[in-house]
Parts: C-alpha cells; structure tokens; sequence
C-alpha cells in the first residue's frame, strides 16, 4: 500500500515553491530516498496562494510499510534542512496530513482514451 504525506501552505510566490520541489527532486536523482517515488505541488484555483505538495511513498520491501519509509526520510538530514527552506518561504505554519492510499486508476495510452 503507498502513502501519501500533503503538505498544506499558504505562499503567495508560487515560484519559490516550484524551486524547492524541483531541487528537492534534482538533489534525490542521485540519492537512495527510501521509498519516496515522487510528489506534486497543486494551487488552489478560488484561493491563490493556497496550495498542497503531495509526496508519496511505495514500501522498498516487505520489511517496512510506505508510512515507515516516509517517517525514515523525514528523519534525514537533507529532508531537515529542505523543511526549513519550505518554513521560510511560507506564511504561517505548514499543515501535515498523512494518508494511506486505498485505491489508484491506472492511466494506459492515450489519456483521452485510456
């Protein structure tokens, strides 16, 4: 089963977030990032400057779940120091929300298709 961790903030540059997910993304291109498969930053279309990161997380094997993967690299150094760039660039505090995915579409072809 994966798990997904949202990131709910509020920036009024949407820019400054887009830098952090595509260094983040850069910077683990070359790293083991235990279980973390990949996230998304969504804005909020009525609200500007509300937005969510979705970053999810697959178990590496049987031995741990996605959501004992996703604690072990919030416990990382890089993670530590990548939070504290999200912290100053957003206004208040960020809401963290963990799920677990129940269920997922698969997306074959065309997506006008399937």
């Amino acid at each position: 089963m994966r798990f997904t961790q949202i990131i709910r903030v509020k920036c009024a540059d949407q820019g400054k977030l887009v830098a952090l997910a595509r260094a983040w993304d850069e910077n683990q291109a070359q790293m083991d990032v235990m279980g973390f498969i990949g996230c998304r930053l969504l804005a909020e279309r009525g609200n500007p400057g509300n937005m969510l990161l979705l970053a999810d997380f697959a178990p590496v094997d049987s031995a741990r779940s996605a959501a004992e993967e996703a604690a072990l690299n919030n416990g990382r150094e890089e993670t530590e120091r990548w939070a504290a760039l999200l912290f100053a660039a957003v206004e208040g505090e960020p809401e963290f929300i963990d799920y677990d995915e129940l269920y997922r579409t698969g997306i074959t072809g065309n997506l006008r298709t399937g």
